[in-house]
């Protein structure tokens, strides 16, 4: 059985270490001695092949059918950024910059980063009187919308323009003060959002604030949206409603129509959150810790259908919230860029090639 799994993951668990090209120039390898650097090196690579071993085998026994292509490398990751806590990318609509949030101070600012290499540099002209997170440009109008934090702990969303200019808090007419995730229809006109108050999503009218909702919160407790390239669906972390408190770590990949008829995208849901789309709306990129023996995060791929399930990192990189390129051919996210990195970097790493 181990053999049979191990032979048709082609896993290569030299792979794991998280250092090598991925973490060059990010680790903080000057704050241990050589010494202790060593023992730390050896000791951590053999927990960590120890680890990648069991993460097949618990695949393997809850039923998954998994595919590591070319087994989830590090050497295959590229990191844009470093020293820093760096959250939420996303891609501009021409593919040429990656748009984040960074922890600056007290505060989250958007920063733009060009894709290939590049020093961060903040979006916004004048410092925004919110903590900006959670961005998504739109394609057509080549406006972005975040959810912003006031001082209080409200939470709405804002749009600003591609170049910075113009920043303005989108007026609803709904009670929440609680919306998070806004994501873009591709009119651009309308936004799927996260209603934090309620746990449901809603479907946002930009130019006149009316909001209808989208999910039945007495069937599903919901988490981020992301609207499919289409228009027609909507993927969303979420669980179902049985009286529980909502735990967002117990979601799974939902989606739900224009009917607001929802359904799991696996038949036997296993863990998953942070789905968005591929250009082509035929995949659905989502984080999960289900390759993990300690809750951390790795990065797969899967069907609409919920078909072909592909593992894209380790669970070693501890990778979160990915997103596709314009092309398809990237996924960029945040991870972890060493074992002793205290903050999450933004990364990219090219699409499998049995998913493009």
């Amino acid at each position: 059985m181990s053999m049979y799994i191990l032979t048709n993951t082609r896993l290569d668990r030299r792979a794991a270490w998280p250092g090598g090209v991925a973490g060059k120039g990010a680790s903080r390898n000057d704050a241990h001695p050589p010494r202790q650097r060593k023992v730390a090196v050896i000791a951590s690579a053999a927990l960590i092949r120890h680890s990648v071993t069991m993460n097949v085998l618990i695949l393997a026994a809850s039923g998954a059918s998994v595919s590591h292509t070319d087994s989830p490398s590090h050497a295959s990751v590229r990191f844009l950024t470093a020293d820093s806590l760096d959250l939420w990318p996303c891609f501009s609509p021409d593919g040429n910059h990656i748009l984040f949030s960074r922890r600056v101070e007290q505060t989250w600012q958007l920063l733009l980063i060009p894709t290939e290499s590049g020093q961060p540099q903040p979006l916004a002209r004048a410092p925004l009187p919110i903590a900006a997170t959670r961005a998504n440009w739109s394609k057509q109008n080549n406006v972005i919308a975040f959810t912003g934090t006031s001082a209080h702990g409200q939470n709405s969303i804002w749009l600003i323009n591609s170049d910075g200019s113009n920043p303005r808090e989108l007026k609803l007419l709904v009670s929440s003060d609680q919306m998070f995730y806004p994501s873009w229809f591709p009119s651009g006109e309308q936004l799927a959002a996260m209603d934090a108050q309620d746990m449901v999503i809603i479907r946002v009218n930009v130019n006149t604030g009316g909001a209808v909702t989208v999910t039945d919160q007495k069937q599903v407790f919901t988490g981020m949206p992301s609207v499919s390239p289409d228009g027609k669906w909507i993927a969303f972390a979420g669980q179902k409603n049985t009286g529980q408190k909502y735990d967002q770590t117990k979601n799974s990949i939902w989606l739900v129509d224009d009917s607001g008829i929802a359904r799991t995208v696996e038949s036997t849901p296993g863990q998953g959150r942070a789905p968005t789309w591929s250009p082509d709306g035929k995949i659905l990129a989502f984080e999960s810790t289900r390759a993990s023996l300690i809750g951390q995060y790795a990065i797969f791929l899967i069907n609409r259908d919920g078909t072909g399930l592909i593992q894209v990192t380790d669970p070693a990189l501890n990778a979160d919230h990915p997103v596709w390129s314009p092309d398809g051919r990237r996924l960029a996210f945040s991870a972890r860029a060493s074992l002793w990195a205290k903050g999450r970097s933004i990364a990219v790493i090219d699409v499998p090639n049995q998913s493009k």
